[in-house]
């Protein structure tokens, strides 16, 4: 066959124009016919090829090379035959196959549809071009202009699409407001609304002018409803103006790592400065996760909160429509202008696993999330590499009661792996060649690191696991005197 594909190629150098297209044709449908007549054929046992060896001893070797190891349609020898038994099913069920792909991996855009059938036949698509034999593992597509889906506590990045085009990010500026007034202000602070923060555009919660709200309050109403009024007022409770709050956002987000982020606002209305990217934005979304303060706020589905001279409660409704249809879902924050169009940053969490997933102008916002956050879950799961309270190392004591201490992690380090990846991931302890008496239980006393690849880097300080006197002349002496002491000079 090899040979029939080399004759047909010289031959095409002399026609051209349809009888080329139809030369084509025949030769695929020969192709995809030789592989259904000669499939059966290949798939017998090395016993039985040898077998039959006798009564085939006339014919000629029709082998190909495949991977470095030379393989053989009509298995032409007893020795071949003998030194290749493990292999012998895969001769002709793969061969004819690649023979198949090679050859229509050259055909024209225009024979497109002609390859396609050739390929389905033959167990091949044109998908798998190009793709390692393991079993592919199928990424999800996404009508969003940028996408990322990050595990929180490792910040591995697990699907990206355009991570770092700059874009605009609406209202999802808001995750950034909420988590400057957790660190910075007191939840119970008690707010006076500005007449700079009334009236603000877009969605709202209505304050009016010298009304009344804890800082608390105001939160659920900027996350929850939205309320780019709620901002203004919160944004010059913390900074004193909006303008040093905006200060105070875009320092935190260089502290974040978030370095293609600029803010304008804290509310996130249009400003041709004012955007970030889906990589930075999942950052900010993936710090602002580890507060059990904003996890609460996000993951609040309903919230009443005082409305002042009516008699009646604000009732606030989370916009993020994922807190009632997807597993587990536990924020964060939508957003949209007629700029920016749909924006959503969402996360849930499972099996211990906290996801966040941003998409930046995605209009199926809620739609495309819940696949990417799907794609997260089904294909990484989280690999403990260092235990809390794990001794990590042994380090000798000089001058102690005790020859050494041990060094161990307080905290756990786990990552989110795909399936076989535990084998590439290292583990680099140190610490110091000896450490001096008197050694105090919690006393840092050197660091892990743990990496995956390039993708992973995380660093934990190592602590001594216990308290380690000193003993010499001179403190064995100050402790006799120290009891004597306490004692009253008793002997």
């Amino acid at each position: 066959m090899a040979g029939t594909l080399a004759r047909y190629g010289e031959f095409c150098h002399i026609v051209d124009g349809e009888e080329e297209k139809v030369i084509r044709r025949c030769v695929a449908c020969m192709l995809l016919f030789a592989y259904i007549f000669f499939y059966p054929a290949g798939v017998y046992s090395a016993d039985g090829a040898l077998a039959d060896y006798d009564a085939h001893s006339n014919l000629q070797d029709a082998g190909t090379k495949k991977d470095g190891v030379q393989l053989s349609y009509l298995l032409s020898s007893k020795a071949t035959l003998e030194a290749e038994e493990a292999v012998t099913q895969k001769s002709v069920s793969e061969l004819v196959p690649e023979l198949i792909w090679e050859w229509t991996a050259s055909l024209e855009l225009e024979d497109l549809e002609l390859r396609d059938a050739v390929l389905q036949s033959a167990g091949r698509s044109t998908e798998a071009q190009g793709a390692s034999s393991a079993v592919p593992v199928t990424t999800p597509s996404t009508a969003a202009r940028a996408a990322v889906v990050m595990e929180a506590s490792t910040k591995r990045v697990l699907y990206a699409k355009n991570p770092h085009m700059k874009l605009p990010m609406a209202s999802t500026t808001k995750i950034m407001t909420a988590i400057l007034a957790i660190e910075l202000g007191n939840l119970d602070d008690v707010v006076t609304v500005s007449p700079r923060a009334v009236g603000v555009e877009g969605s709202s919660i209505y304050l009016a002018k010298g009304e009344r709200l804890t800082l608390e309050q105001l939160l659920y109403g900027l996350m929850l409803r939205s309320g780019n009024d709620a901002a203004v007022a919160i944004a010059e409770h913390i900074g004193g103006s909006v303008e040093n709050f905006v200060r105070l956002m875009n320092r935190k987000a260089v502290q974040i790592g978030a370095r293609n982020t600029n803010f304008v606002n804290p509310h996130g209305l249009h400003d041709d400065m004012h955007y970030t990217t889906a990589y930075d934005l999942a950052l900010i979304s993936a710090y602002a996760m580890q507060n059990p303060v904003f996890r609460t706020i996000v993951s609040t589905k309903y919230k009443k909160i005082p409305w002042e001279g009516r008699n009646y409660d604000r009732v606030l409704q989370n916009k993020n429509a994922l807190l009632w249809t997807y597993e587990g879902a536990n924020g964060i924050k939508t957003g949209y202008t007629k700029v920016s169009r749909r924006c959503l940053a969402s996360a849930a969490l499972r099996h211990g696993m906290q996801l966040v997933c941003v998409v930046l102008d995605c209009q199926p916002w809620f739609e495309d999330s819940a696949a990417l956050l799907d794609y997260g879950f089904e294909n990484f799961k989280l690999h403990t590499a260092v235990a809390k309270g794990q001794v990590m190392g042994y380090i000798p004591v000089k001058d102690g009661y005790e020859e050494k201490v041990a060094a161990i992690c307080r905290d756990e380090i786990a990552l989110p792996i795909r399936e076989g990846e535990e084998k590439e991931i290292a583990v680099e302890v140190k610490l110091p060649q000896y450490i001096k008496a008197p050694v105090k239980a919690g006393t840092k006393v050197g660091y892990v690191k743990v990496t995956l690849g390039e993708d992973v880097s995380i660093k934990k300080d190592l602590y001594a696991a216990a308290d380690v006197k000193e003993n010499t002349i001179r403190s064995n002496l100050k402790r006799i005197i120290d009891r004597w002491m306490g004692a009253g000079f008793g002997f």
